[in-house]
C-alpha cells in the first residue's frame, strides 16, 4: 500500500526529514559544493565563451552545445583550440562532448586523438574515445591504444 493510500501525503512524509539537523546539514554541504563547482567553472570558461561571444555564438556555457546535439561549425575552431588550454574538468569535458559530432572531424580528429594517446585516467580517454567515435570509423583510427575496447562508439 503506497503512502498515499494510506492518506499519507509527499508533504508529510519529507516533514520529519526537513526539521532533521543531520540531514539539513548534509544539504547545506551539498548545495555549497554546488555552488563552488559552478563558481569555478564559470571562471574558467568565462574567457572561452567572450572568445565565442566575438565569432556570433552566444552560449552561455559549453554544455549549452552538448544539449543542443554539438558544437556548430563555427565553434568548432575555437573549441579545438580550447583542447590545448587549462580548464577545469568540467569545462574540458563539456569541450570535447561539444566536439563529437561528424562535421568536426576535419579541424578536431587530429587534436582529440593525440590527447587520447597521451591520456591514461580512464575517465577522459572514455570521453575522448566517444568523441572520436562520433567522427571516425575504427578502422581509421586502430592505431590509437586500446582504442578497440570503445568498439561500441564507432559508427
Amino acid at each position: 500500500m503506497s503512502a498515499e493510500e494510506r492518506g499519507i501525503t509527499a508533504d508529510e512524509r519529507q516533514r520529519p526529514l526537513s526539521g532533521d539537523p543531520a540531514r539539513q546539514a548534509i544539504l547545506a554541504e551539498q548545495r555549497q559544493r554546488v555552488e563552488e563547482l559552478a563558481a569555478a567553472c564559470a571562471v574558467d570558461e568565462h574567457a572561452l565563451l567572450v572568445e565565442l561571444r566575438d565569432h556570433q555564438i552566444h552560449v552561455t556555457s559549453v554544455w549549452d552545445f552538448v544539449a543542443s546535439g554539438g558544437a556548430p561549425p563555427r565553434a568548432v575552431p575555437i573549441l579545438v583550440a580550447h583542447l590545448s588550454r587549462d580548464h577545469h574538468e568540467r569545462i574540458w569535458e563539456g569541450i570535447v562532448r561539444a566536439l563529437a559530432v561528424d562535421h568536426a572531424r576535419g579541424q578536431a580528429l587530429a587534436a582529440l586523438s593525440e590527447l587520447y594517446r597521451r591520456e591514461t585516467d580512464r575517465s577522459r580517454r572514455s570521453t575522448l574515445a566517444h568523441a572520436i567515435g562520433a567522427m571516425a570509423r575504427l578502422d581509421e583510427v586502430a592505431d590509437l591504444p586500446e582504442i578497440e575496447s570503445h568498439r561500441s562508439l564507432f559508427r
